[in-house]
């Protein structure tokens, strides 16, 4: 039987992920605003690094890896606010030969497990419009809408 846990990054397995994290998000942002590359990339760089001012000592923010049987298959990173009792998801990534095998629910069902032992009353996210499965999962999973952005491009005539 397949387990899953969540294991705490160290300083090198966190450099890794911010390494890897810098350009999945950079896609992401292209993606969804349709501004090049470049500037992606030194979006994602500069939103990251203000998110994580202290890297993985960041106050509130805790990143794990998502491991199955003593293999790694992903990774989740949260915030917490104790004064709120609410918990973010900024990601929950699982590598894409470990997919569509029930391991997002498990690491989300486990995660969830966590903030209820902490105290947690809302656990809160975002997810990019693009990003069905992700959609599908959450909703699977119990969360609701609480809220749309959309955005027009515009051109000059």
């Amino acid at each position: 039987m397949n387990t899953i846990k969540l294991q705490r990054m160290s300083q090198e397995e966190f450099d890794f992920y911010i390494r890897n994290k810098v350009p999945r998000y950079a896609e992401s942002i292209a993606k969804n605003t349709k501004i090049g590359e470049q500037q992606a990339l030194e979006t994602a760089e500069q939103k990251l690094k203000s998110l994580l001012p202290e890297g993985n000592n960041t106050p509130g923010h805790l990143l794990f890896n998502v491991i199955q049987d003593n293999t790694f298959i992903g990774y989740i990173w949260i915030k917490i606010s104790d004064e709120t009792k609410q918990a973010f998801l900024y990601e929950i990534y699982i590598e894409e030969q470990f997919r569509s095998r029930g391991n997002g629910t498990l690491a989300i069902q486990l995660l969830e497990e966590l903030l209820v032992e902490q105290g947690i009353k809302s656990f809160n996210l975002h997810v990019f419009g693009h990003n069905t499965g992700a959609l599908k999962l959450y909703e699977r999973m119990g969360f609701n809408i609480v809220g749309v952005n959309m955005q027009k491009k515009l051109t000059s005539t």
